[in-house]
């Protein structure tokens, strides 16, 4: 009734250890087995976020949007808390860059002494032989009950990532993919930084995989969504007979009970957690603002 799938398999790790932190050679052992056993990378949507100029880098300070338009949304609710905090005349000025971000396409603003941007991200999956990349063994799952509901925004440091064979290799990919889509770069933008993964659940119709729910931050997350739709959704909207109403019942008891379970088969439907990497172009200046050729609102 029900199956393991997508699960992952051996490791990579480097031969020299020495002097390397050992978190950060870990997830890099993890990123290059996910290059060998999930080689190609696909596209799979444009996000847009707002990050503010701190020292050392740029800081996210929004949630992701699909449209820069929304992006500024966000940015403009978030100048508004700030302009209430500050008072006097940096509120002033941090009100009014919110009013501008609300009415006017701008991707830039400075007020009260600090800078944002609207910055765009690219969301990426990795697929292989098996189907797309599920959770890797280094992500964080479940998030740290530190981290409270959500987890905290990503940090794009000015200095960018360390340059190893996974780095050159998704800026290779990235660049591929944009070139065939009619959606390049600028070249002052060429420096990939990654973002913390999002997660998502899939579904395997007859010749593909197809995203069948919202973004989550962490793995567990997913499941949990998986379980409810198995519960609630399945029986309530779907309404198929009972045999399988109690197979989905079994499905959801299965994946509630077994830690980091990212695959699992069903009345003779597939389902995985499935892993979307997302990163930021970095340039000179900082990290990139909407193409011209991306869909805005207005």
């Amino acid at each position: 009734m029900t199956t393991g799938d997508g699960d992952a398999g051996g490791r990579l790790f480097p031969e020299d250890l020495d002097g390397v932190d050992p978190v950060a050679a870990v997830m890099l052992a993890d990123a290059c087995r996910a290059l060998t056993a999930y080689p190609q990378l696909v596209v799979v949507g444009t996000l847009f976020t707002a990050a503010e100029r701190v020292p050392g880098g740029w800081q996210v300070v929004c949630p992701c949007d699909p449209l820069p338009q929304g992006a500024r949304e966000l940015l403009a609710g978030r100048l508004e808390d700030l302009a209430a905090l500050e008072g006097g005349t940096a509120g002033r000025e941090l009100l009014g860059a919110a009013r501008t971000v609300q009415h006017e396409q701008v991707d830039e603003v400075a007020a009260g002494g600090r800078r944002f941007r609207i910055v765009r991200v690219e969301q990426l999956v990795r697929t292989g032989p098996d189907g797309p990349e599920p959770p890797r063994p280094t992500d964080l799952d479940p998030l740290p009950a530190a981290a409270g509901p959500g987890r905290g925004h990503d940090l794009l440091p000015d200095d960018g990532p360390a340059s190893d064979f996974a780095t050159a290799e998704l800026l290779c990919q990235v660049l591929d993919a944009a070139a065939a889509s009619g959606s390049e770069p600028s070249g002052a933008f060429l420096t990939p930084v990654a973002l913390a993964p999002a997660f998502t659940v899939a579904e395997r119709s007859e010749r593909r995989w197809r995203p069948i729910g919202r973004l989550h931050d962490a793995p567990q997350q997913a499941r949990e969504a998986l379980i409810t739709y198995f519960r609630h959704v399945v029986p309530a909207v779907e309404s198929p007979a009972e045999a399988d109403i109690a197979r989905f019942a079994e499905a959801a008891d299965l994946l509630e009970d077994e830690t980091r379970r990212n695959g699992i088969a069903v009345a003779g439907r597939r389902f995985r957690i499935v892993r979307i990497e997302r990163i930021t172009l970095m340039g000179p200046d900082g990290p990139e603002p909407p193409r011209p050729t991306d869909f805005d609102a207005r």
